[in-house]
């Protein structure tokens, strides 16, 4: 049975999204929850077939980590998920109580962080899971609180009160992607997106330009662009970018081989846009 790394524990957003994902296939997975996004990722490719990973919040970017793991890998993207995000927070004291002490998943703390900062004098923790912050708040007791998944309102029976939707922005989103040992076999009538990254270790004036051109002149709809340091000097970066098409569209090809003149390119995977 092929298995497929994502966060945990249990219903978190990640496995939501990976439950979102297995729905769609025609064969049989096993989940294998890890407790931090590095350790999912390293898991892809060694104890399991598949990951899925939260890559980027509609409010917060990028997920950082993600892409430092992307740069090097030689693993396939092979679909994305869009979820709506919305946040609850968890208490363990009555409503006029005074929190003392909050937990919160720290991808989750800057989508939550006007209801949080609002608060007052309270010690904020930091956790890998959004799950992870309701075991650490049941676990403090009296005075504790956790942001939360909104749906986990429904599962959990120990609180004492809750506030609903306290994420910054209503309309909040994450996407997430499926990374595979194999890329996506391409399939004609689909919409395509194509993930790839571009190093640059030998820096020079237009770089970006260069690259930006390039596409253009192919008319390649570029949907992001987010830089990433080298970390072999200050001013030096290399370029994600997601590109509207398949890698096997002649212009997108003519465009990656323009590149490949000038700088390293790999392309991460073409997969069906959400």
């Amino acid at each position: 049975m092929p298995k497929i790394a994502t966060l945990g524990p249990p219903n978190t957003f990640s496995d939501i999204a990976t439950q979102k994902f297995i729905r769609t296939q025609d064969i049989v997975y096993e989940i294998q929850y890890f407790k931090t996004l590095s350790e999912t990722f390293q898991a892809i490719g060694t104890d399991c077939e598949f990951g899925v990973l939260p890559i980027e919040n509609l409010s917060e970017g990028y997920v950082q980590v993600v892409l430092d793991n992307l740069l090097d890998t030689s693993l396939s993207l092979i679909a994305e998920y869009l979820l709506p995000i919305q946040f609850s927070c968890v208490r363990y004291a009555a409503s006029d109580v005074q929190i003392t002490d909050i937990f919160v998943q720290f991808v989750a703390y800057g989508q939550c962080s006007e209801f949080i900062e609002q608060q007052g004098d309270v010690c904020v923790h930091y956790v890998q899971s959004n799950m992870s912050s309701l075991i650490e708040a049941q676990k403090k007791g009296k005075g504790a609180a956790a942001i939360v998944p909104k749906h986990v309102l429904n599962t959990e029976s120990s609180m004492c009160s809750f506030v609903e939707n306290v994420t910054n922005y209503e309309n909040n989103q994450t996407r997430f992607i499926v990374l595979s040992t194999e890329p996506l076999v391409y399939q004609a009538g689909y919409c395509y997106k194509t993930t790839l990254v571009i190093k640059n270790d030998n820096d020079c004036p237009g770089v970006l330009g260069n690259i930006i051109n390039a596409f253009s002149a192919q008319k390649v709809n570029l949907t992001s662009i987010m830089s990433r340091p080298t970390k072999s000097q200050f001013g030096q970066y290399h370029f994600f970018i997601d590109i509207d098409g398949h890698q096997k569209d002649v212009n997108i090809a003519i465009a990656i081989l323009k590149i490949k003149k000038q700088y390293a390119i790999h392309v991460i995977g073409s997969y069906r846009k959400a």
